[in-house]
């Protein structure tokens, strides 16, 4: 640059009003720390490796919500600083439009576009004021805190660190822009309680980083509400800024930036809070009530003592039936605490960490438990995936692949096996336990998985291909789970293994199918002689049921028999008695007996020879005959009478009745 263009331009520069470079002051510093808090948070997004402890700390602005305090806050402050720049320059533009050079002429569209204040207080305040709302709702959005657990108390004191510096140049900032003079700049009372809003939200916000890096459980909740303050004050001032869109331009000399917000003024006091607006609009001057003035002067010692309230509560603690608590007083452990209420010294002077009571772990050997859960993700309606195939010839995720010595291939040959393999831990009941579990160990999850993946690999590394396959799953849990206890008692952990699960060991792919016919060869000879057993039972059982029941009908039968024998010889003696009664007479009533139980039921014809016909040429034979009644014998009643038999001629001999 020619020197004659170097005094052009400090000339122009000594043209432009004081409260011009003001706003162009304030817009470079918010801007700048804008850009600082952009690139810090990029930090948050370099690889793993790169700058570990500057990617941590940025880690915690982005994850735990301090960006999403300090950044829309300070695009508030950047927003309303450009946006009365706009207006300033188009102010002295404007001013000295008629006095300029003619080769400085600005043009017909400059003129009216960007000198015009009116124009300015319009589109340009729409465009400004729209687009760094719009930039910091962009910013809360992406910036919303996903992690509620309390950070490390180091990162979280140097990302306060940084929000206090931050918080510093902004008030500042506010005090520069207080002292200056209203009549050269109508927006100064409108910008100081914006950057005041700016200043006090990134002050709360270093207190609530510091509040969540010793591990307050509440300031989230105050977290959430500070991050949507900035977002509702850039929403009003554009509401604002569209709003003068359906307005006519003002007058150039009425034109002014959109920097008032109702939300800013309550905050910070002006002439939109509370009590300037009763005394203006209702003449209600509060100042002179003796009750208002009590409470004004009662409420700084109200608010201290409330404070201290609150602090002394940070000593009362509730554990809950599955937690214990390590107490610490001025940092030394002094006991361990069950659950329940407990009244300790407040924070900083007495903590807790807390402690699991019960809760048992589980670590999977020899393999990544995200991939194995990830893989076994799937809908209720969905087909299983292919991870789920437990089949010996088809890899799955979980399992862990081992070498293992092996004759088949040679010498000095091995195989292959695949194994799912998980311990199951807790931490010790006892209180010694529990002070071990928090001063001896960081992460008992990956000291399980060492150890317990060593002992494994050293079980497989010195057994056979037969052995570990023919081995009993049982008794190589039990024995991993004893060497695995002894190993973390060792390094005082306070952990306590609770089992071994071996949920399979697969053959090598190749000898997978041998295997499974060895099985099924196994399966098919012992269910071989399950069947022949059940078959000679049953034989068994037909034969003790045929010859019990040939037993009991020959037990029956002689027993009929020799009741018959006995009815029979009763008969005959009673009849021999009978006899030797009666005589001849108890024969022929037998004889009677006898004859009528016969003839009882058979048509009788009778025939006599005495009968002759009255030639006398032969015999007659007499057809007349009855069927006598059953039951009845003939000649009795119920029978019809025989034919009277005429009386035998003399010297004729009666017929013998066989």
């Amino acid at each position: 640059m020619s020197q004659a263009s170097r005094k052009t331009a400090q000339a122009d520069e000594s043209l432009y009003p004081r409260a011009h470079r003001l706003m162009r002051g304030m817009a470079w510093l918010y801007g700048g720390a804008v850009l600082v808090v952009l690139l810090w948070l990029a930090l948050g997004f370099l690889p793993a490796a790169t700058a570990p402890e500057l990617r941590a700390m940025a880690r915690e602005w982005i994850v735990g919500g301090l960006g999403a305090i300090v950044l829309p806050a300070l695009l508030v402050a950047f927003t309303a600083s450009l946006a009365t720049l706009a207006l300033t320059g188009a102010r002295f533009r404007y001013s000295t439009a008629p006095d300029v050079p003619r080769a400085h002429t600005p043009t017909r569209w400059q003129y009216w576009s960007i000198t015009n204040p009116g124009v300015a207080a319009r589109q340009g305040q729409a465009v400004i004021v729209t687009t760094g709302a719009a930039l910091a709702w962009v910013a809360e959005r992406l910036l919303w805190p996903v992690d509620v657990a309390p950070s490390a108390q180091v990162v979280a004191n140097v990302g306060a660190a940084f929000a206090f510096l931050l918080a510093f140049l902004s008030l500042v900032a506010e005090r520069v822009v207080n002292e200056f003079p209203e009549p050269q700049l109508p927006e100064a009372p409108k910008v100081r309680r914006l950057l005041l809003f700016a200043t006090l939200v990134l002050t709360a916000a270093a207190c609530l980083e510091i509040a969540r890096g010793a591990g307050v459980a509440w300031a989230r909740w105050v977290a959430w509400l500070l991050i949507c303050l900035p977002g509702l004050v850039a929403l009003e001032l554009a509401l604002r800024a569209l709003a003068r869109m359906f307005l006519p331009p003002p007058r150039p000399a009425d034109a002014t930036a959109v920097t008032d917000s109702l939300l800013a003024a309550l905050i910070t006091g002006g002439p939109r809070a509370p009590g300037v607006l009763l005394k203006t609009h209702f003449g209600l001057d509060f100042s002179r009530s003796w009750a208002l003035a009590f409470l004004s002067s009662a409420a700084l010692p109200a608010l201290f003592g409330t404070g201290l309230l609150c602090w002394g509560l940070t000593g009362v603690k509730l554990i809950d039936l599955g937690q214990r608590g390590v107490y610490e007083r001025f940092g030394a452990p002094v006991g361990v605490l069950g659950p329940g209420l407990h009244l300790l010294l407040p924070w900083p002077f007495g903590r807790l960490r807390p402690v699991e009571f019960g809760t048992i772990h589980s670590a999977a050997i020899g393999v990544d438990e995200a991939e194995s859960d990830q893989s076994m993700l799937a809908d209720a309606e969905a087909p299983p995936p292919l991870s789920l195939n437990r089949l010996w010839e088809t890899a799955h995720a979980g399992q862990a692949h081992y070498l293992v010595p092996s004759t088949g291939t040679g010498p000095q040959g091995f195989q292959s096996i695949a194994t799912e393999i998980s311990v199951l831990y807790r931490v010790g009941l006892t209180d010694n336990a529990a002070l071990q579990s928090v001063y001896s160990i960081a992460d008992p999850d990956s000291l399980i998985k060492e150890e317990a993946g060593r002992l494994v690999l050293r079980y497989f590394n010195s057994r056979t291909l037969e052995t570990v396959i023919g081995a009993r799953r049982e008794n190589v849990a039990g024995a991993l789970q004893r060497q695995l206890a002894t190993n973390i008692d060792a390094h005082h952990a306070g952990l306590e293994i609770v089992s071994v699960l071996i949920e399979e060991i697969h053959p090598p792919a190749g000898a997978a199918a041998a295997y499974h016919a060895v099985q099924a060869a196994e399966i098919n000879a012992t269910a071989s002689i399950f069947a022949e057993d059940a078959r000679a039972k049953r034989t068994l059982g037909v034969a003790q049921q045929e010859a019990h029941q040939m037993t009991t009908s020959a037990d029956a039968k002689a027993a009929e028999i020799r009741r018959l024998a006995d009815a029979a010889a009763y008969r005959f003696s009673a009849e021999r008695r009978a006899y030797a009664a009666g005589g001849k007479a108890f024969l022929l009533e037998r004889y009677y007996g006898k004859f009528d139980a016969a003839l009882s039921k058979v048509p009788v014809t009778i025939m006599d020879h005495r009968l002759s016909t009255a030639a006398g040429d032969g015999a007659l034979i007499d057809l007349r005959s009855a069927t006598p009644t059953v039951g009845a014998p003939p000649g009795r009643e119920g029978a019809p009478a025989a034919a009277p038999t005429p009386a035998p001629a003399a010297g004729a001999t009666p017929p013998r009745v066989p």
